[in-house]
């Protein structure tokens, strides 16, 4: 209501009026202790701008939001004066107060308050696209910047990572990072904008009774609209139309706004994920996303004209590839590999088929190379979550099964582990599990060693008693015949698997198979002559009995298996050689060790004291007729 007795004043009042009497009322109100006065304030220069000289616009007013957002406290003020700045952006005429503006910009982004940061990328930063491309400076000034935002954040965080800083600042500057990733991907229907209405054809889609291919991209906020920022629907349909057909050209001719997203934008994206460690998921993710939402606005037309070949041409391995260069090994085990099979690829169905080609070959390629699989490992992660993908995925694995490489076969059976969680029960009877049996049966002991994870991941989330058993059985077939009774890759990988689902498996399959195995293990380790396979066992095995640690175990079975398969296992650590302990294993493990077997007593302790007291006091309860309840506790 007094915002709108404001607007009333000055439509009918004038400038100089609203100079004399109102401006000055808003001024004195800007440090009011009230914050609903405060939020008046802002509220009343963005709705008087329209009626303001440009001078006060840029002068006076600008001056008062720019205090308000340094000083104040309360963030719904701040995220108010930064709704707006944006309308008042809308209105300056003069060029020289962008890069003050800008300033201010930045200042709302990098904000504490989340909502202050949400008006800041929904209207303020649209409100500052819009000035610099009318100012010419959209590709030549405020991409580049806000961009070499998100360089400098990928330098940051993968220094601080590689000098092994503290976890807490590593994960503070992946926010930064996250944060700039996303402000610039709010800037792409806009950085598109220009790239349309530049174009040589521009002139051609004006003309109304041309019809074009119906345009369609989500957006969270009207001003990031294409149809909002060019005009209307119908012409946002014609000059996508235009560009589809223009970018099908065999060699297109590159104007200045397009040119800076083929030759600065799309290198400079493929160079940080190069140098990004796959380790930083969220990031990774982020990037993913970024090439998605970039794909889906440019269209399939020019994702294939100009975005494929820049990535295949890194990514395609040559013939003379080196697997100890550097240089040829960084773009397959980077984020490279994971952001262009799932952001390029992955963005439109018609390029599914290609992408599980490209995946395939890429897989085939590190493994047979021996390079770490982290790139590829992340790929299957984020295309896992996509149900319509899990067929293809599958497909893939199952043409890797058949491979005559060693190491190829091995990874099939890792990556298969990642699937386990994600595909439907009919998917992992009728094509996972036959897989992995016949990993199994694999003629290379190693290759059967990589399946065991697997199949401990199908006895965590399988819910078909079918499923169940088979893996039951096949674990089962691991610890118990003869043929892998020496295989110390195939006892490590039982022992890893053993103590990550005993916790999470149910109770009744921990209970009676989970700790007995693993007592079993102890003992036969007890007596191995072998003292590097002993100590590597030892070391898997007290991980797997300090994860057990945590469960509630019954007393007979802590008394039965747990305190003994300690005790044993202390005996390894001691007898093992020192020296070689101090040299290849935690240090502390027999500390930790020692420390269990009390708390494992304590427990059977506890359990017993608290079940002879039980049965003490039902005995005397039961016997004792003349006597009350209330006289026992007594």
């Amino acid at each position: 209501m007094i915002i709108t007795g404001c607007v009333a004043f000055a439509k009918h009042n004038g400038v100089l009026r609203v100079e004399a009497e109102l401006l000055p009322q808003c001024w004195e109100q800007i440090t009011h202790k009230y914050v609903e006065r405060r939020l008046l304030v802002a509220e009343s220069c963005g709705a008087l701008a329209p009626y303001l000289p440009s001078e006060l616009r840029s002068s006076l007013v600008l001056s008062m939001l720019k205090q308000m957002l340094s000083d104040d406290k309360s963030g719904e003020v701040r995220a108010a004066v930064t709704k707006n700045l944006g309308l008042i952006v809308s209105f300056i005429d003069d060029g020289d107060k962008f890069s003050q503006c800008y300033e201010l910009l930045q200042s709302t982004l990098s904000d504490s308050d989340g909502n202050v940061v949400e008006s800041a990328q929904h209207i303020f930063m649209p409100a500052m696209a819009a000035w610099a491309y009318e100012l010419n400076q959209l590709e030549p000034w405020l991409l580049p910047r806000l961009f070499g935002q998100v360089t400098a954040c990928v330098t940051k965080v993968m220094t601080s990572l590689n000098a092994q800083e503290d976890d807490e600042k590593v994960i503070r500057q992946e926010d930064n990072l996250l944060l700039c990733l996303f402000t610039y991907s709010k800037l792409l229907p806009w950085q598109l904008a220009s790239v349309l209405q530049t174009a040589p054809f521009s002139a051609e889609a004006d003309v109304e009774s041309i019809t074009g291919d119906e345009f369609q991209y989500e957006t969270t906020a009207p001003l990031l609209n294409l149809a909002t920022i060019i005009g209307d629907q119908a012409r946002v349909n014609r000059l996508t139309t235009f560009f589809k057909k223009h970018v099908e050209q065999p060699a297109f001719h590159l104007w200045p706004s397009i040119q800076w997203t083929v030759e600065e934008f799309l290198p400079r994206v493929m160079d940080l994920l190069i140098q990004l460690n796959v380790c930083l998921s969220k990031s990774l993710r982020a990037f993913i996303q970024l090439l998605d939402s970039f794909s889906a606005l440019y269209g399939r037309a020019f994702v294939h004209a100009k975005v494929k070949p820049y990535f295949m041409n890194i990514l395609n391995p040559t013939k003379d590839f080196d697997p100890r260069s550097t240089a040829q090994t960084a773009a397959l085990t980077s984020s490279l590999l994971p952001a262009f099979v799932c952001g390029v690829l992955g963005c439109f169905p018609e390029d599914w088929s290609e992408m599980g080609e490209t995946l395939h070959r890429l897989l085939c390629h590190v493994a047979l190379n021996m390079l770490p699989m982290d790139a590829v490992e992340a790929a299957f992660i984020v295309l896992c979550e996509n149900a319509d993908l899990h067929e293809l995925l599958v497909g893939i694995l199952w043409d890797v099964v058949q491979h005559s490489a060693m190491h190829v076969r091995c990874t099939a059976a890792n990556l298969f582990e990642l699937l386990v969680r994600d595909v439907n029960e009919s998917l992992l009877s009728k094509r996972v599990v036959p897989a992995l049996v016949t990993l199994a049966s694999d003629s290379e002991m190693t290759v059967r060693a990589a399946t065991v994870m697997a199949f401990g991941t199908l006895l965590e989330s399988a819910k078909s008693k079918i499923l169940l058993e088979k893996a039951h059985m096949q674990l089962t077939s691991f610890l118990d015949e003869p043929l892998y009774e020496n295989e110390h890759g195939v006892r490590m990988e039982m022992v890893r698997t053993l103590g990550r689902v005993g916790p999470n498996a149910d109770p009744s399959f921990r209970d009676q198979f989970v700790l007995p195995r693993l007592h079993q293990i102890v003992q036969e380790n007890n007596e191995s002559s072998n003292e590097t396979k002993r100590r590597d066992i030892a070391n898997e095995l007290l991980e797997a009995f300090r994860a057990l640690s945590c469960c509630f175990i019954p007393a007979e079975l802590v008394n039965d298996h747990m305190l003994p398969a300690l005790r044993c296992l202390l005996s390894d650590m001691e007898a093992v050689d020192s020296s070689n302990m101090v040299r290849n294993s935690n240090p502390f493990n027999i500390l930790s060790l020692s420390s269990l077997l009390p708390l494992c007593s304590y427990s059977v302790l506890c359990t017993l004291c608290s079940s002879f007291c039980s049965w003490i006091f039902n005995s005397l309860f039961i016997l004792s007729g003349s006597i009350s309840v209330t006289a026992f506790h007594y």
